[in-house]
């Protein structure tokens, strides 16, 4: 029987990917929806969206994914300093180009919310309405505004682009020196510490320090996939699914102080750092999966979904700001009946947004970036023999 598996490509982490981008899409919907927009209007509040009000986990999970993905498509491909420059292109076309179209939308969408939002411009989706330079949007397009500042503008999703590009440049060195002898499962781990200390000691001082505080998740990740390719097991299907929905549970009731952390556990006293913690266990929990033999309607909805995640993390903000605007217009207030509306425009809107990004935008820029890393791989190739 045909193993519902495709080369270098789990679809385990696939689905993965698509949790952690719903996360992120039913986070923002609380935000947006738990505020009031007139006096008449009412805070929503919904128990079970309470508890899946986990976009920081969410965010963890796609650095997790990325170290875990990354190492095993690029293990075998960087295996020496001239093939550097081959790996940050092909991750620089596929991250870059659906980011720079996404800013140029939301610099259109703005001047679009700004004329028909009229409510209180100090709440959260007040996002929309903050002032920005051009230099503001080189700033971003160059990937260096969380280490310069300033943070927020356009959509507040975008904080974790430079970071996860930031990662990109440490990951080579990362497997270069894990393979030397020995130190092969230290490297990934003294990577994540030693970030990890530049955070919570404030040896580096920067606008944003995410890059440092969440870094022991992309490790971890790498880490992850390292031990996979010597693993000699694998979990029951049905057994990942359960403990992984547990620990979301786990989690959202964290949360919402429904459980409360000890104070003097060290490291995982923070809220932070159980969500990261999670997100590696998680990664664990869907690498090591059984492959399902057969597809159907709930993993092929998954696979689709996390296939599109980027573009749905990119553009799912346009939707909460179209739908914000007709609660305002509309005017449609109340609890249930505004984050109802909120969630169903933001999940369908984004969704069938990011198949078009996906399929012109983000294959197109892969591919690209395929085509002239494999160019640059073959000149260094080249040099590399002319000079031995």
């Amino acid at each position: 029987m045909e193993t519902y598996v495709q080369k270098n490509h789990l679809l385990s982490l696939t689905w993965l990917r698509a949790f952690a981008a719903f996360f992120v899409v039913v986070s923002h919907t609380v935000r947006a929806s738990e505020q009031k927009y007139a006096p008449v209007d009412e805070e929503s509040y919904f128990l079970p969206f309470a508890i899946l009000d986990l976009g920081t986990f969410g965010v963890y999970l796609f650095f997790a994914l990325s170290g875990c993905t990354l190492y095993i498509s690029n293990k075998n491909k960087v295996q020496s300093l001239s093939m550097f420059g081959a790996f940050f292109l092909k991750r620089f076309f596929r991250i870059w180009p659906p980011f720079a179209v996404s800013i140029l939308i939301y610099l259109i969408f703005i001047e679009f919310f700004k004329i028909f939002y009229s409510a209180d411009s100090s709440l959260w989706i007040g996002q929309f309405l903050q002032d920005y330079t051009f230099f503001n949007v080189f700033q971003y397009l160059s990937l260096t505004f969380n280490i310069t500042g300033p943070s927020g503008l356009f959509q507040d999703p975008y904080w974790s682009l430079p970071v996860e590009f930031q990662y990109y440049l440490l990951f080579p060195i990362a497997v270069i020196l894990m393979k030397r002898k020995g130190w092969s499962s230290l490297i990934p781990i003294l990577f994540g510490a030693a970030l990890y200390l530049i955070y919570s000691e404030s040896l580096l001082v920067i606008d944003k320090d995410e890059v440092f505080k969440m870094g022991y998740t992309f490790f971890g990740g790498i880490l992850l996939a390292y031990i996979y390719q010597y693993r000699k097991f694998q979990i029951p299907a049905i057994g990942s699914i359960i403990c992984f929905f547990g620990l979301v549970f786990l989690v959202g009731l964290i949360r919402i102080d429904r459980i409360e952390i000890p104070s003097n556990v060290p490291f995982l006293s923070s809220k932070w750092n159980v969500y990261g913690i999670s997100a590696i266990i998680s990664v664990f929990l869907a690498l090591n999966m059984k492959p399902i033999q057969k597809e159907n309607v709930i993993t092929g909805l998954l696979t689709s979904y996390g296939e599109v995640s980027y573009s749905i993390y990119l553009f799912h903000m346009i939707f909460i700001g179209i739908s914000v605007l007709f609660v305002v217009n509309a005017p449609i207030y109340g609890d249930t009946v505004k984050l109802s509306f909120i969630f169903l425009v933001t999940l369908l809107g984004s969704y069938f947004f990011s198949i078009l990004s996906y399929k012109f935008v983000e294959m197109p820029s892969i591919k690209m970036g395929r085509k002239l890393s494999k160019a640059l791989q073959s000149t260094d190739t080249r040099i590399d023999k002319s000079v031995s």
